[in-house]
C-alpha cells in the first residue's frame, strides 16, 4: 500500500467519486480542523495538494472569495478529471496533474498550501515539503492533515488487515514510507516540517468518532479506499471477499453500538507551520 503511484490512484478515482459524499461526511471533523488551522483569508492564492475528487477545493474557493484563486492539483490524472468537473462553475478555482514532490509553480506563487490526507502517501514527503517551502511566499502558510497511529484508526485499519491475514495484498507494513499511517507521529512530523525550513510549526490530535450504520457499510466504503486492497478484492473470488468482510467485522465488532452499528475511534494529526 505504500508509495502508490498516479497510475494507481487514478485505478480508484471512479470508487472514490461513487462513494464520496459518505467519504467527505466520515472525514468532516478532521477536514474543519484542517480549515480551521489555515484560516484563509480573502484574496489569497491557494494551492491544495492530493485533492483527489475535489470536495475541499469548492470549500476553499469559497473561502478565498472571488479575488483569491485555488489550484487543485493530485498525482492521479483520473482524480484531476474529476476534480475539473466539480471546479467547472467555480470561476476561482483550477485543476492540474501535480506530483508534490514536483511541483512546477514559480518560487513564491502562493500564500497557502494545504494537503488533506495526501503527504503520508508521498514516497519522500521531506522533499514535498522543501518544494512547498520553494514555492510559498515569504510568510506563506502549510496546512496539512494525515492520519495518526493506526492503532487509534480501527475504522482505516481493519479492512487492510482482514485482506492480509486472508493472504490477498502483502507487502511492507502502513506505517511505513508511502503508507497511510507513515506520518502518524506527532513529533516526527513536526521535525519533518522543521528540517524543511519552516517556522512556526504546530501539530495538534484531532480524535474523533467515525460512525457506520453497519460493519457492511464501514467494509464497502473502505475497500475502494486504497488502491492496492481495491484491486485485490476486485480480483478475489467471492469466497474470499466474504471472508475478508468476516475478518474486518470481527475487527471492529468491539465497537459495535446497541442499535447494531459501530463507533469507530479516529485520529488525525494537523500539521500547521508558517
Amino acid at each position: 500500500m505504500n508509495g502508490m503511484s498516479g497510475t494507481e490512484w487514478s485505478q480508484v478515482a471512479e470508487a472514490w467519486e461513487r462513494n464520496a459524499d459518505a467519504i467527505e461526511e466520515t472525514s468532516s471533523v478532521a477536514g474543519d480542523a484542517l480549515l480551521a488551522a489555515a484560516a484563509l483569508a480573502p484574496g489569497e492564492r491557494v494551492l491544495e495538494l492530493g485533492a483527489g475528487t475535489g470536495h475541499l477545493a469548492v470549500r476553499l474557493a469559497e473561502l478565498v472569495g472571488p479575488d483569491g484563486q485555488v489550484v487543485a492539483t493530485d498525482v492521479a490524472p483520473a482524480m484531476v478529471e474529476r476534480i475539473e468537473q466539480r471546479v467547472a462553475a467555480v470561476r476561482n478555482a483550477s485543476a492540474a496533474v501535480v506530483d508534490a514532490a514536483a511541483i512546477p509553480d514559480e518560487i513564491g506563487s502562493f500564500d497557502v498550501v494545504i494537503c488533506r490526507m495526501g503527504l503520508m502517501f508521498v514516497p519522500d514527503p521531506a522533499v514535498a515539503l522543501q518544494e512547498v517551502r520553494r514555492v510559498l511566499r515569504p510568510g506563506g502558510r502549510l496546512a496539512v492533515a494525515v492520519w495518526g497511529d493506526m492503532g487509534r484508526n480501527p475504522w482505516l485499519v481493519a479492512v487492510g488487515f482482514a485482506a492480509m491475514m486472508n493472504g490477498l495484498v502483502s507487502g511492507p507494513p502502513p506505517n511505513q514510507p508511502g503508507g497511510p499511517f507513515s506520518l502518524g507521529d506527532a513529533d516526527q512530523l513536526e521535525k519533518l516540517a522543521r528540517d524543511a525550513g519552516f517556522d512556526d510549526v504546530r501539530v495538534d490530535v484531532v480524535e474523533y468518532v467515525r460512525h457506520y450504520a453497519s460493519a457492511d457499510e464501514q467494509f464497502d466504503m473502505v475497500r475502494v479506499l486504497a488502491p492496492p486492497i481495491a484491486a485485490a478484492l476486485e480480483a478475489a473470488t467471492p469466497e474470499q471477499v466474504d471472508a475478508v468482510r468476516r475478518g474486518a467485522a470481527e475487527y471492529v465488532a468491539q465497537y459495535r453500538t446497541e442499535d447494531g452499528g459501530l463507533d469507530l475511534p479516529a485520529c488525525a494529526l494537523v500539521l500547521t507551520a508558517r
